[in-house]
């Protein structure tokens, strides 16, 4: 995995890019476009304040087994900025969205199932996040393919001592580990 590069865009922590799905140039579905990357590289040096998870959580029918999956982590960092990474609804990539986006998603699954269908859950606590929680992120990590685009299907979170790889599941969603 390769650091990205350091430096801090005007447009720190917004994210003005267009979806993956309506883009419009040679950046591959696999990779990141430069706008995400210098959206990921504005959080670095920051403090990590909380862990949320929005688990996509479906049961069809009562009796039936549901279906759920880690759809987006949210980072909440001590500037009151957050970092919404996505697996998107087909789990191709990780996607960065803004909180609008997830709300319209939440939205339209709880029109289309007739419930609420994400949920959010606090995570911070967990073995994983419990030792990054009031860390300072030093750095986010990607792996680049042969062309050293930065390739879009994982995430290394590193805070120094500790680090986190995030990274889309075999099967849906997205997985969140230490590394």
């Amino acid at each position: 995995m390769t650091g990205v590069p350091q430096g801090t865009p005007e447009n720190a922590g917004q994210l003005t890019f267009a979806p993956m799905e309506d883009r419009d140039h040679p950046t591959p579905p696999d990779c990141f476009l430069l706008e995400e990357i210098q959206t990921l590289q504005s959080f670095e040096k920051q403090v990590l304040e909380g862990v949320n998870y929005y688990i996509w959580h479906n049961q069809p029918e009562a009796g039936t087994m549901p279906h759920r999956f880690l759809y987006t982590l949210e980072l909440v960092f001590d500037t009151g900025e957050s970092l919404l990474l996505s697996s998107g609804d087909d789990s191709e990539a990780i996607r960065l969205i803004t909180a609008e986006n997830l709300v319209e998603t939440a939205h339209r699954l709880q029109r289309l199932h007739g419930k609420p269908v994400i949920q959010r859950v606090a995570a911070g606590i967990q073995p994983v996040w419990r030792e990054v929680v009031g860390k300072t992120l030093q750095f986010i990590r990607l792996s680049r393919n042969e062309a050293g685009l930065y390739l879009n299907d994982a995430i290394l979170l590193d805070f120094g001592e500790r680090r986190v790889l995030v990274r889309l599941s075999e099967r849906e969603g997205l997985l969140a580990g230490a590394y």
